[in-house]
């Protein structure tokens, strides 16, 4: 079950750190500019999740690296290009934690890190591609003002987890999808729950109760 160091632990921390601080950037301006009302969008529930993915991936990125560091008794310079190597000296306990049959299973930390990857994976799809296959031909060029932001929202989450997959190798068996179709259910309630309580505009038309066809969209 490969996890963080696993290709270039330098590259990757770099990595994880440079998406960390553009995607937490773009959502504080997004918040600034339209205010807490953007997380009504699955959008932005999905970009907020991709950015704590990549703050916990950074957090054990560096503790992975600074432990390899201080094994070795060097100051960790080698990282960079040292691949398969550094990967057999990490220390990896913030994402394996015990032995099962001669192989090392994850932990706590490593299959949270897998869980927000695989809801990830599926959630930043689906909002991209209809984003740019549906809404933006079909509406978004009409009803909405094409800006820095919303096409930010729209494609840099999505860059950054295929390079961040690429770099980690994780796995996504499909029957994880769930944690996809969970994360979307969760938002699908809460968005009932809050307009049977208060009376706001709807994010998406199709969520409508008084819809028939809602629960089944």
């Amino acid at each position: 079950m490969p996890c963080l160091e696993e290709i270039h632990p330098g590259w990757l921390l770099a990595f994880r750190l440079v998406a960390f601080f553009i995607l937490s950037s773009l959502l504080l301006v997004d918040i600034v500019v339209d205010g807490w009302s953007i997380f009504l969008y699955y959008t932005q529930w999905t970009f907020l999740l991709v950015t704590l993915y990549f703050g916990l991936g950074s957090l054990l990125s560096i503790y992975g690296c600074y432990q390899y560091a201080y094994k070795t008794g060097g100051d960790g310079s080698d990282l960079i290009g040292s691949g398969e190597s550094a990967y057999n000296h990490v220390i990896k306990s913030p994402c394996y934690s015990k032995m099962h049959g001669g192989q090392e299973i994850a932990g706590f930390w490593g299959y949270l890190f897998q869980i927000m990857f695989q809801t990830n994976a599926g959630a930043v799809m689906i909002t991209d591609l209809v984003f740019w296959l549906i809404l933006y031909p079909f509406l978004a060029h009409n009803q909405y003002d094409m800006n820095f932001i919303l096409i930010g929202t729209h494609s840099i989450n999505v860059i950054f987890l295929v390079g961040d997959a690429a770099l980690n190798k994780l796995r996504f068996p499909w029957f994880r999808i769930a944690y996809f179709l969970l994360w979307t259910g969760i938002f699908v309630n809460v968005q009932w729950i809050i307009h049977a309580n208060v009376s706001i505009w709807w994010p998406y038309p199709f969520l409508d109760l008084t819809f028939p066809g809602a629960p089944a969209w």
